[in-house]
């Protein structure tokens, strides 16, 4: 019998379980992109990009169903594959960088998701209402990333990834809330922690493209 966690005990080892699967999938990212970088061609790094986006369209279409036996396998594979698709953009930054820059970029990204997702956490605020609103703000991105490029203002690119971290820093608050407030059982820890993956590697990226912007100025 499936047990949901509703009270705050039950909820603390919910948690406890996503974020332990969450820094797994941090793990199994980084293996995605140094195997990526050994043995993937930069010009093919893509094609895993396209790959993880297929895992998570089948992983959403088996969630609808009884069977969530492979949810863990789904969440793995999407992130081994977005490992391998975006070694290029973090190589890319450390020859144009530096290694340093790079985990200094790394480091505000762990701050501002830990930040967040603590305020998330702790906050009496529910941010579940947010969905329909980041989507949109999603979809929006995605939209001006297109037009972008095109565009070769620096402006333009900056300004665009600081609208990223703001959506998907929106996207914190949201999916710590919706663990913090939902029903949910042990199949459902996957999912949940996948959610926080995605979340923090875009904010990654995006801090990235900002602090590597600022570093070519000086």
């Amino acid at each position: 019998m499936e047990r949901y966690y509703f009270d705050e005990t039950y909820k603390k080892g919910l948690i406890s379980k996503v974020l332990l699967e969450f820094f797994v999938l941090l793990l199994v990212c980084t293996i995605g992109m140094i195997l990526g970088r050994t043995f993937v061609p930069p010009q093919f790094a893509f094609l895993a990009g396209i790959g993880s986006i297929i895992v998570l369209i089948v992983a959403a279409i088996a969630k609808r169903g009884e069977n969530r036996s492979y949810s863990r396998l789904n969440c793995f594979s999407v992130a081994f594959l977005m490992g391998i698709s975006t070694y290029p953009a973090i190589f890319y930054y450390i020859s144009g960088m530096g290694s340093e820059m790079v985990l200094i970029s790394l480091g505000i990204t762990t701050i501002t998701f830990g930040g967040i997702a603590l305020y998330s956490a702790k906050s009496k605020s529910d941010f579940s209402f947010l969905g329909s609103t980041l989507f949109a703000g999603l979809i929006a991105l995605i939209l001006i990333s297109i037009v972008g490029l095109f565009l070769k203002s620096q402006v333009y690119h900056l300004a665009l990834a600081f609208l990223g971290i703001m959506i998907f820093s929106g996207y914190v608050l949201h999916d710590v809330s919706i663990i913090k407030t939902g029903a949910f059982t042990e199949d459902d820890v996957p999912t949940l922690a996948l959610n926080l993956f995605l979340d923090f590697i875009n904010i990654f990226l995006y801090v990235l493209r900002i602090v590597s912007r600022f570093s070519r100025r000086d």
